[in-house]
């Protein structure tokens, strides 16, 4: 596979998921690319490419390949500190009859979404959490719910893992229940495309996937949260390593960029008559 017939094949990955793979991907896909050219006993990169073009199927195995799902529980501490003392309660306090909405948007393999969850069950609150990834394979292990025992990290998080303790294995794996897996609704969704996402949510988290995005798509889709995915006055956060990218030029006038200690998020502006 030369290296026009390889650029073709990542500018199509952009065209279909808006993802531009960073240079520390690329290997990955190349390889994947060769490995699938000799399972499929073909030589001609272009015959592959045109397979991707007709066949759904195909086209998420690459995607599954070129998608990168680093993450453990409880990621980013202070955002799930500030969750606890003061979002959380404040949501509650709002609407007290009501499940909190929260949706994890490029959920990965679900410790994202189950750390939600797990501070929320601890403190009583009800919820209704979606996780959403591109990737159908971190899915079904979101589905699963088994996770070895890196996905937690001696640090960062340290104050949540007692939440954790009930499922932790001999070997330091954990394993989830069903009661607690059934709990996430799983939804496989293209954020450069977003059609059929959840509406009406108190929380969406959408991190570490903005750096794979350009400047225009970060707009459409923050756009499209904004306007739509979130509640008025509901939260939205990124990576801390992602806020300041998040300038004036892309976002949408409906949401505010907050600080509380070291902690930044946005949030949507309230509308005259409505409220959480």
């Amino acid at each position: 596979m030369n290296d026009q017939d390889f650029a073709k094949i990542i500018e199509l990955i952009t065209q279909r998921t808006g993802i531009i793979p960073r240079d520390s991907h690329i290997t990955g896909i190349k390889n994947f690319i060769n490995k699938r050219l000799k399972e499929l006993s073909e030589k001609e990169a272009q015959v592959y490419y045109e397979l991707l073009c007709s066949n759904r199927d195909e086209m998420i195995s690459l995607i599954n390949s070129a998608t990168v799902n680093e993450t453990y529980f409880f990621r980013e501490e202070a955002q799930f500190q500030l969750l606890q003392s003061k979002i959380l309660p404040a949501i509650k306090a709002a609407a007290p009859a009501r499940p909190v909405r929260i949706w994890s948007a490029a959920c990965s393999s679900g410790e994202e979404i189950y750390s939600l969850l797990l501070l929320a069950d601890a403190m009583n609150i009800k919820t209704d959490c979606t996780a959403s990834d591109i990737n159908t394979k971190v899915l079904d292990e979101c589905e699963a719910g088994v996770y070895k025992k890196n996905a937690v990290r001696t640090v960062d998080g340290a104050a949540f893992h007692h939440l954790l303790a009930p499922y932790k294995q001999p070997d330091g794996s954990f394993i989830l229940p069903k009661k607690i897996c059934d709990k996430i609704t799983r939804k496989q969704i293209n954020l450069s495309r977003l059609v059929d996402f959840p509406k009406n949510q108190n929380i969406v988290f959408i991190r570490n996937v903005f750096i794979y995005f350009s400047n225009e798509m970060k707009k459409q889709i923050l756009n499209l949260i904004a306007q739509q995915a979130l509640l008025p006055g509901g939260y939205l956060f990124v990576s801390m390593n992602e806020v300041a990218s998040i300038d004036s030029t892309i976002l949408p006038d409906c949401l505010e960029k907050i600080a509380d200690g070291k902690v930044f998020y946005f949030r949507k502006k309230e509308q005259a008559g409505v409220s959480l």
